[in-house]
């Protein structure tokens, strides 16, 4: 009996979420650059948090439905927030300035795509904790307008976020950068 109500909690709580898994924002040495987009179906206010989805520089994989259950993604899920998790080519195959060019480029996709899943690209805030807290905080801290020139559409969009939650990031690279 337990096991069934486990099941069929989870079940409703994934049935009250528009989940768009794996959207690809992009290539890298023949792999794709992913994000899960996490909505609630009723009650959603517009405005999206991207999590930056990063340890030591590394972006892990986590089911979209799995990182729904888990705090504080719940709770902004619960307040209407859709929920986006970034993920970036990886260290050590890359280096911080292309990670950073990573979530430049997976920010301006979500702005371009923003009005067609019902988010405001005006409402956009980023965090992350250790290095995500640092990726969000390069979002920004240092942000452009968007290349007038692009070979991609969506390249053209600003990659300036509303807000900005870093939680114990690095901010003096230089001891590790040597």
């Amino acid at each position: 009996l337990l096991v069934a109500v486990c099941f069929s909690t989870r079940a409703h709580a994934q049935a009250k979420l528009d989940i768009v898994p794996d959207a690809v924002y992009g290539h890298k040495d023949g792999m794709a650059l992913t994000m899960d987009v996490i909505k609630p179906k009723t009650g959603a206010n517009g405005a999206a948090v991207i999590f930056m989805v990063s340890g030591g520089w590394v972006s892990n994989y986590t089911p979209p439905a799995q990182l729904a259950e888990r705090s504080p993604f719940k709770e902004l899920l619960n307040k209407g927030f859709a929920v986006i998790a970034l993920r970036h080519g990886g260290s050590p195959k890359y280096v911080i300035p292309e990670i950073v060019a990573d979530v430049r480029r997976g920010v301006r996709f979500i702005r371009f795509n923003a009005k067609g899943w019902g988010i405001d690209p005006n409402r956009l805030g980023v965090f992350g904790g250790s290095a995500g807290g640092h990726l969000s905080l390069m979002i920004g801290n240092a942000s452009d307008n968007g290349d007038p020139a692009p070979k991609e559409e969506f390249m053209k969009e600003s990659d300036r976020v509303a807000s900005v939650v870093a939680y114990f990031p690095p901010v003096d690279l230089r001891p590790i950068a040597r």
